[in-house]
């Protein structure tokens, strides 16, 4: 037979050449043959082939037809390509077939097939390494070809006809799906029309009884189970006045369930945390069936239709609420949607103890949701709680802080196990794992959101593990089993059984520490007491084991032989479990993030690690701070992916954890000032990172800025006096920022722990010190630490000691020793004589009690405090003691008599004996004061004569004392409006000031202005209100009402204990509220114009309020016990305000011209602030600059403290400074008790030490203190009347004497 066609060619791969033919023969057969060309290739031969049909897809093997297949071939499931062994006879395979199914090529590959001799080999292309191709094209006749296109195009056809037939039929499949549809819609609106109309009027029933004549509504709850509803109306009598009396209840639901009858499961609720209690008989609806013990099952009746109602009354008395479900015999019960029990109130009741404090009502609720959950659910578990919290992070809490901190405290005793990790619940341990991975993803999703609450979502995260995927949760269910097949002997009940039962039952933290006490158990060759101290120091015992659900009883056994595999194992199976329930082990962590960290990033973490090993302490927290501060930049990236914010947190998290632990540990540095000082910058760094944008943030950062300056300087001059005193300066900054963060955490935390610490049934110790040892755990302890450490070489090296002597006392005295958090708790007290007084904080602006010989206390405060002056002018020793050890030893003397004395800088004391109110009573004496009138009032000397009998007379001059004979009429002045006061100006200048119309700051600044100082020291503007104004105001026909109320109320103070200060805040608020006579407007419009106001009007309100604040302040509850104290009446007490204008002062200055710690009348005492001189006279945190410098024609000042202040006052426009006679009176310092307010409020201004020139430039700093030293001669001179107290300021480099008054010795 003839050929049509024929084609060959050589192909090779390697040592294989094959050649291929293709030929067509006349009866239009196709035949292709491959045949190895030579016999170099040794082995079974293999075809591996496949057809292309199209020649788009030259690599895609796909399946021939089966004419095409050889003898021996056959097609592989699942497979395109088929396989055809190579003839032994040709060394060739012949494939055969009709070209009416000649596709366009076939691809093939050649292999060796492996046999007991040869290895699998396989035969490409040498070129490409791809497949060999033979094209079948030019074989196919054109006969066939056209009979392709014909039928292709037939085919073609055929499809276009079947789908213009599928159109047509869909179309009309969609018309009569839509008829079906429109139907359906129709019956779906009917019906939804009548469901709706069930709700109206099951809801319009609803809202009839909670509107009933003669009563009003308690509580309602409304329950949404989609069609139907449920409503519970708790309403009381109109004339009800004890809201703790339960009234009805009403429970009405369109719930129908086609005619059945529904039940009302309910019972009663008597306090917080306990379960259901079964209704007494007279308060249950007739019919009604007793089921439990706890609960009884009421009928629904149907009053209207779709409307079933249950009447509930004649509730007990003590009844809080009624909880309860529905039930649908025999077997369908409705729980509250979402889960849990239904519930109403039906008495108001208090939230718990501490609650009550928070004033965020999303809290409030938020609270009481999760006590009903962890206290009165039946079923609860971690898996819950997680849920839970992850539903109120993402739906509820928002940016609510005191939310956010209920979250911490409550997630916070899960984690000290107050609540119960598991109860009546199996968790896997894959739903566990993934329960908590989504919780504390959207955590991380929020601390990037909230930059405020950074610090609050971080403690959060702590006290809940990391989870992971459900595989990693499974993970831990099948490793066990692992472990268990090491030993056939662990059985039913061997420890090893034990745990594997409880972990497939439900794993928790827990399962951590037993892991780790196996490790410890086996590394110790057997050893029991290793595994009972690892769970013994880990708080884990054998009650608790025993406690689970799934009890371990017993205790591990040792198998010898597998003690290398089992700490293999163990140590394998503890990773993966810190890996699901301790997210801040910080090797997992680390390897969790490799993958995803920057890797400048990864290179400072791996640094750290070496660090650890390898590096000293200073060293390390360089590097920890680094690594933290770049690993910082990429979490707050934009973009971040959540699951990658989170396990980059968590790293954060570890790494800090890890660093406390190197800092708080016992790895110690050289002991320098200079490494004392690293280490304190550090760890505020590495504190300020974990504090998110809150102010305490940057004010670490100025710590650290200062910090770093002074360890500049010791570096380059070594450690010196000034060196320590810069040091001493800055601790005092880091005290500070300490207080500012430790009193973040009593405010938003304390009053939650209280509360849910006692709705969780916490002990009382557990709730007692929870604040304390979350401030412990956390990075400003480790702060603290190294200010307790660094204290005593830095102290030393500024010649300061342990004691800073504030107010000096000398006199040996015996006496009780009383302990207090603050010194302001005794100031309202009577003490026995001598004793002695330890209090761990003191703001400045307190009173020492009477009594006391020494008070000694934890904080500074500044030389020229109030609380300073006062204990000076009183007699008092006050005594700041920064050791922590001397300060905890002191008060571990609380209830002793002790011999003690000052001497020098140093404070000794003896034990004698215990007291013995100690002995009898446990308790610390403490006599409250009676009241006693004052007999005479004594005003301070003010350097003008009083007017002459007859009523007033302009002074003719200047004397340098006013009569004691004087003071003492001026003292008995009748408490009544005199008619020279009566009829005074409303304001007056300094020329018509007299003793009678002003107190001592006015009188004083009116002697210096008609004495004179040297030209450079300015006095600013002043006017002043005079006494007697704001009887005048309540005279005033529009505040007649508020002066009988007035009245009335100082004398029920007066009538009260000597220490009640209740009614203080009604007398100010009295005050406050005084309307503005029209005479004192215009004395006021008058005052603003003098002191150059611009726009009057606009600043008229402010002043007005201005002015009835400083009246008010009569009414502080320090003024009032100060008054006490000294036996006054406030019918003595006037008050005059003096207005002056605000200089925006760069710098603001006090100066004692007699020292007041050495009583040396020939060196004068100062003090230097930043901006206004509100931080001093306000006793604001941290110390002024203070220097002392004898009284020479060119003063050389000495540098006694360096400031830090935190921050600097600014601004106030114009300020009403009070100038009561009741102050700077005769052995007593009367000085801010009453308050100077300005019409704008002052801004506080954060102060960098680090860059200002107080600090920085010696030279600006010695002639500043100089400058000031000189005021202090002059003030003195020109007044020619003894030591003088003087405020001043310094503005662009003019000085003015603000007040100046007589100092008391």
């Amino acid at each position: 037979m003839g050929v049509g066609y024929h084609e060959e060619q050589s192909v090779a791969s390697g040592e294989l050449r094959l050649l291929v033919t293709v030929d067509r023969k006349e009866d239009g057969m196709i035949a292709v043959g491959i045949r190895h060309m030579d016999g170099e290739v040794r082995g079974k031969l293999v075809l591996h082939w496949g057809v292309v049909e199209d020649a788009s897809s030259m690599r895609v093997y796909q399946k021939p037809p089966p004419e095409m297949l050889p003898e021996n071939t056959k097609f592989r499931p699942g497979k395109s390509s088929v396989r055809t062994p190579f003839d032994d006879r040709t060394d060739g395979v012949l494939l055969g077939f009709p070209e009416s199914v000649a596709p366009n090529g076939i691809l093939f590959l050649v292999f060796v097939q492996q046999d007991n001799m040869h290895q699998e080999r396989w035969f490409k292309k040498d070129n490409t390494g791809g497949d060999f191709y033979i094209n079948l094209i030019p074989a196919i006749s054109e006969k066939e070809k056209q009979q392709r296109l014909e039928r292709l195009s037939q085919k073609d056809r055929e499809e276009k006809e079947r789908k213009e037939r599928e159109e047509m039929a869909k179309i009309e499949e969609e018309k009569r799906q839509e008829q079906i549809r429109a139907e359906q819609e129709k019956k779906l609106a009917k019906e939804r029309e009548e469901v709706e109309t069930r709700k109206k009027v099951c809801r319009e029933a609803a809202d009839k009884l909670a509107d009933l004549n003669g009563w009003e509504l308690r509580d309602r709850k409304d329950y949404d189970f989609g069609n139907n509803q449920v409503y519970f109306i708790s309403i009381k009598k109109k004339e009800q006045q004890d809201v703790t009396i339960p009234g009805k209840v009403y429970v009405v639901t369109n719930m129908t369930l086609g005619g059945g009858d529904l039940l009302l499961h309910w019972g009663l609720k008597f306090q917080r945390g306990r379960g259901w209690i079964e209704p007494p008989p007279e308060s249950r609806p007739e019919g009604t069936i007793e089921k439990d013990g706890l609960a009884v099952q009421s009928k629904f009746h149907e009053t209207e239709e779709h409307v079933r109602v249950v009447e509930i009354q004649g509730l007990p008395e003590g009844t809080i609420g009624i909880v309860a479900v529905l039930h649908a015999p025999p077997g369908q019960w409705f729980n509250k949607p979402g889960g849990g029990d239904m519930y109403v109130s039906v008495a108001d009741t208090p939230p718990p103890p501490g609650l009550d404090m928070i004033e965020s009502r999303i809290c409030k609720e938020i609270a009481a949701d999760v006590i009903e959950r962890e206290m009165e659910y039946g079923s609860w578990t971690l898996m819950h709680r997680y849920n839970h919290g992850n539903h109120l992070v993402n739906d509820l809490i928002g940016h609510d802080v005191d939310a956010w901190g209920l979250m911490f405290v409550w997630m916070r005793y899960s984690q000290l196990r107050v609540l119960d990790w598991q109860r009546n619940y199996n968790t896997k341990p894959r739903e566990l794992s993934h329960a908590q991975m989504n919780f504390v993803t959207c955590l991380a999703r929020k601390y990037r959101q909230f930059s405020d609450l950074r610090w609050i979502i971080r403690l959060a995260m702590t006290c809940v593990g990391r989870g992971g995927s459900g595989d990693l949760g499974q993970k831990i269910r099948d490793d066990i089993l692992v472990i268990l097949r090491h030993n056939r002997g662990w059985g039913h009940g061997s420890m090893m059984e034990q745990w594997h039962q409880k972990l497939h039952n439900n794993t928790n933290p827990d399962d951590v520490i037993i892991c780790d006490g196996l490790m410890a158990f086996w590394s110790s060759f057997g050893n029991i007491e290793e595994y009972r101290r690892v769970l013994r120091e880990n708080g884990l015992t054998s009650q608790r084991l025993a406690g689970y659900e799934q009890p371990i009883t017993v205790e591990p056994d040792y198998v010898p032989h597998i003690r290398d595999t089992m700490l293999h194992e163990l140590g394998c199976y503890g990773h993966l479990l810190r890996q699901v329930h301790l997210g801040t082990d910080l090797f997992s962590c680390v390897d969790r993030v490799r993958g995803i960290l920057d890797g400048d990033i990864r290179d400072k973490v791996n640094e750290y690690l070496h660090a650890r090993e390898h590096r000293g302490l200073v060293d390390q927290v360089k590097i920890l701070f680094s690594a933290r501060e770049s690993l910082r930049r990429q979490l707050l990236r934009e973009g971040l992916h959540d699951d990658q914010a989170r396990d980059l947190l968590f790293l954060d998290i570890a790494l800090e954890a890890d660093g406390r632990r190197e800092i708080e540990g016992g790895k110690n540095h050289d002991g320098s000032v200079w490494s004392h000082l690293n280490m304190i910058a550090n760890s505020a760094l590495l504190l300020m990172l974990s504090e998110g944008s809150l102010p305490s943030s940057k004010h670490l950062q100025s710590l650290a800025n200062e910090l770093f300056q002074t360890i500049d300087r010791i570096s380059y001059y070594g450690e010196s006096e000034d060196a320590g005193l810069r040091a001493a300066a800055a601790l005092s900054s880091a005290r500070n920022v300490l207080t500012e963060v430790v009193d973040r955490y009593k405010a938003r935390l304390g009053s939650l722990s209280e509360g849910l610490g006692q709705a969780f049934h916490a002990s009382p110790e557990t709730v007692n010190i929870f604040v304390e040892e979350v401030v412990r755990g956390g990075p400003a302890f480790s702060l603290s630490v190294m200010l307790r450490k660094a204290e005593p070489a830095i102290r030393n090296i500024a010649m300061l000691g342990p004691y800073s002597v504030i107010s000096p006392y000398y006199e040996e005295v015996k006496g009780e020793v009383y302990v207090f958090e603050h010194l302001r708790e005794c100031q309202a007290l009577e003490l026995r004589k001598n004793s002695v007084i330890v209090a761990g904080r003191c703001n400045g602006d307190e009173d020492v009690p009477d009594g006391c010989s020494y008070v000694i206390i934890g904080s500074t405060v500044d030389v020229l405090s109030h609380v300073a002056v006062r204990a000076r002018n009183e007699h008092h020793g006050l005594i700041a003691c920064f050791d922590e050890d001397k300060m905890e030893e002191l008060k571990n003397l609380k209830g002793s008599v002790v011999k003690c004395k000052l001497e020098g800088e140093i404070f000794t004391y003896d034990f004698v004996e215990m007291s013995a109110l100690s002995r009898s009573a446990s308790s610390q004496a403490l006599t409250p004061r009676h009241s006693r009138r004052a007999s005479g009032l004594i005003t301070p000397p003010t350097g003008l004569r009083s007017p002459r009998s007859g009523g007033p007379d302009k002074a003719k001059g200047m004397a340098k004392s006013t009569s004691s004979s004087t003071l003492r009429k001026i003292g008995r002045e009748p408490s009544t409006l005199s008619d020279y006061l009566k009829s005074a100006s409303w304001a007056i200048r300094p020329s018509e000031y007299t003793p009678l119309l002003v107190g001592s700051k006015s009188m004083n600044l009116a002697r210096l202005e008609h004495l004179g100082l040297p030209d450079w020291i300015l006095t600013p503007t002043s006017v002043t209100i005079p006494n007697g104004s704001l009887k005048k105001v309540f005279r005033d026909p529009q505040n007649e009402d508020l002066q009988r109320k007035y009245r009335d109320i100082r004398g029920e103070i007066y009538a009260a204990e000597s220490t009640d200060v209740s009614k203080c805040v009604e007398l100010r608020h009295c005050i406050l509220d005084l309307k503005l006579p029209d005479g004192m407007a215009n004395a006021i419009r008058g005052i603003l114009d003098e002191l150059g106001c611009e726009d009057i009007d606009a600043s008229l309100p402010g002043a007005w309020e201005a002015i009835k604040g400083v009246w008010a302040s009569l009414w502080n509850e320090r003024a009032y016990l100060a008054r006490r104290k000294m036996k006054m009446d406030s019918k003595d007490v006037d008050m005059a305000i003096l207005c002056q204008k605000i200089i925006d002062a760069d710098y603001a200055f006090v100066i004692h011209t007699a020292n007041p710690i050495s009583g040396d009348k020939d060196e004068i005492y100062g003090e230097i602030v930043i901006g206004l001189g509100e931080t001093l006279v306000s006793n604001a945190p941290g110390q002024a600059l203070g220097f002392v410098a004898k009284k020479d024609a060119d003063p050389k000042p000495q540098l006694k403290s360096y400031p830090s202040k935190p921050f600097a006052m600014r601004g106030g426009e114009y300020i009403f400074r009070s100038d009561s006679n009741a102050e700077d009176l005769e052995d007593f310092a009367g000085a801010g008790l009453h308050d100077s307010i300005p019409i704008v409020p002052s801004v506080e201004i954060d102060i960098d030490y680090s860059t200002e020139q107080l600090m920085t430039d010696d030279k600006f700093r010695f002639n500043l203190m100089r400058d000031v030293a000189r005021i202090g001669m002059a003030v003195e001179q020109s007044l020619d009347c003894g030591p003088q107290d003087i405020e001043g300021c310094m503005k662009d480099g003019k000085y003015y004497v603000v007040q100046a008054r007589p100092q008391i010795l």
